[in-house]
């Protein structure tokens, strides 16, 4: 299978197993939220919110450095796989005993002490499978991973189900989070097992140490990101009303949802990057710039037809209490475009070993990032904290663009960003003058850009080939044929 084919292959097999679970995961939400009431769903939210924030701490980059040099050189798996696992087992309890001693500490009930017991035991296991899903990912079998998020989904929604018809308690439905993650466990470990070996645990100091040296950066530009990413939600929390943060959530939530399309790209993305980098370093910076010139081409004319068509989205979606969202959405929707972006250059970044760049530019936005919601959310409320947003993530952009320059990887701007603005502001000027219904609106959006972009010649002979090495061979003798 060539390069293309298994790009495709991975992100098709990824995107679907994440629409079953989002799909799967509104629906048991909404159930147990019904079911529950705002009391013990509250108890649930709160014990999955501080176990996924702990759980931070049971990983420290070390999955994404395993993908990375296992996807470069096979014959290290055995050692990669046993003293990851060690060492992801190790962090894992140390986890897991720190979250028990917080819930104890502070003043929460026995039920909610149980349930973040439960809860957080789900969320440590699901962080020690990611020992095995990196073994996937690095060896490009995205599928296995795929299965097994199809799995946790499935047995979330019947277990859901079932605590919901047969009324059982809360804790019943935090033992469902556990049992989903147990049975996702026993099918990495089997999968793992059957295709790489079983795993050894092993205890090298000496690999430890270059493991964590190397890891470490990833870790931190992690966390540092995050918080940056989630530094409004806090100060908004703290310096507006509950009615200011409830409209800023809305809009934050509905270009939130989008960012799962470049985290499953750049997931597919990491091992053949890491590959090209040692074997075929002209090759990497093909499908690197080809990978940034397409995820603009989707993401910019999203980021416009939203910014048109906030009011009829808002309305359609949270009805008229939220008018004063369609504001917010309008501009916060712009930090998308760079989201997609940073997820491919970050990518290319920790591929090339260059992470310990990146550590500089996250904490640099996230200083930026805190003073400048400080001050434009005390000024603008919401729109302040959308406008700092997207500055933050742009300005992400322009410092992973300049490291992977200074590396002798540029930026065709041309191709990336003017082209698919050009299309999307004629597109946005024809659905804002016909006014129409949203989905018809979006229809012909659709068209509008499509077509703009042919006439701009933004796919060149290169791109048309990638595309006809995605279709079948009797596809394409037909499309020769029409040709001729």
């Amino acid at each position: 299978m060539n390069t293309v084919r298994t790009l495709a292959k991975n992100t098709s097999v990824l995107f679907l197993s994440q629409m079953i679970g989002y799909v799967l995961a509104f629906f048991y939400t909404l159930y147990s939220a019904r079911y529950l009431g705002t009391t013990n769903f509250g108890i649930i939210s709160f014990a999955t919110a501080i176990s996924g924030l702990f759980a931070i701490f049971t990983d420290l980059g070390l999955s994404t450095l395993t993908i990375r040099e296992v996807a470069r050189d096979k014959s290290r798996t055995y050692k990669y796989l046993g003293n990851h696992g060690t060492i992801k087992l190790i962090l894992s309890i140390i986890t897991m005993i720190v979250l028990v001693a917080f819930v104890n500490i502070g003043v929460f009930n026995d039920t909610t002490k149980y349930v973040v017991y439960l809860i957080g035991s789900s969320v440590i296991i699901d962080a020690f499978s990611g020992t095995f899903t990196s073994m996937f990912r690095a060896y490009e079998q995205m599928e296995y991973q795929s299965i097994a998020e199809i799995i946790n989904a499935v047995t979330m929604f019947i277990g859901v189900m079932i605590c919901v018809f047969t009324k059982q308690s809360v804790i019943a439905v935090a033992m469902v989070y556990l049992i989903s993650t147990v049975i996702v466990l026993i099918y990495d470990f089997a999968m793992c097992s059957k295709n790489y070996g079983l795993i050894h645990f092993q205890v090298d100091f000496k690999f430890w140490k270059y493991l964590i040296f190397n890891a470490f950066p990833l870790a931190i530009t992690s966390i540092f990101a995050l918080i940056s990413f989630k530094m409004n939600t806090i100060l908004l929390n703290m310096l507006t009303t509950s009615a200011v943060v409830g409209e800023y959530t809305a809009a934050f939530n509905l270009m939130q949802a989008l960012i799962f399309i470049p985290t499953v790209y750049s997931t597919a993305v990491l091992p053949l990057f890491s590959k090209f980098y040692v074997d075929d370093p002209e090759m990497l910076n093909y499908t690197y710039k080809k990978s940034l010139k397409y995820l603009s081409i989707l993401s910019i004319p999203i980021a416009m037809g939203t910014t048109i068509l906030a009011d009829k989205i808002i309305l359609f979606i949270y009805g008229p209490a939220y008018v004063n969202t369609i504001p917010i959405l309008e501009l916060i929707i712009w930090a998308l475009p760079a989201i997609f972006l940073s997820y491919i250059l970050g990518t290319s970044i920790a591929s090339i070993n260059k992470q310990h760049e990146t550590m500089k530019a996250t904490f640099i936005c996230l200083l930026f990032s805190t003073i400048g919601n400080f001050i434009l959310i005390k000024l603008f409320g919401g729109v302040g904290a959308a406008m700092i947003t997207v500055l933050n993530e742009v300005s992400m952009v322009i410092f992973y663009i300049y490291i992977m320059h200074k590396y002798g990887y540029s930026v065709p701007l041309k191709e990336i960003i003017i082209k698919p603005l050009l299309a999307s502001i004629v597109m946005g000027a024809v659905i804002y003058v016909l006014n129409l219904d949203l989905f018809v609106s979006i229809i012909i959006g659709v068209i509008v850009y499509f077509a703009m972009i042919f006439i701009l010649r933004t796919f060149n002979d290169e791109d048309i080939s990638i595309i006809k090495q995605l279709l079948p061979a009797k596809v394409n003798e037909k499309l020769e044929k029409l040709g001729r």
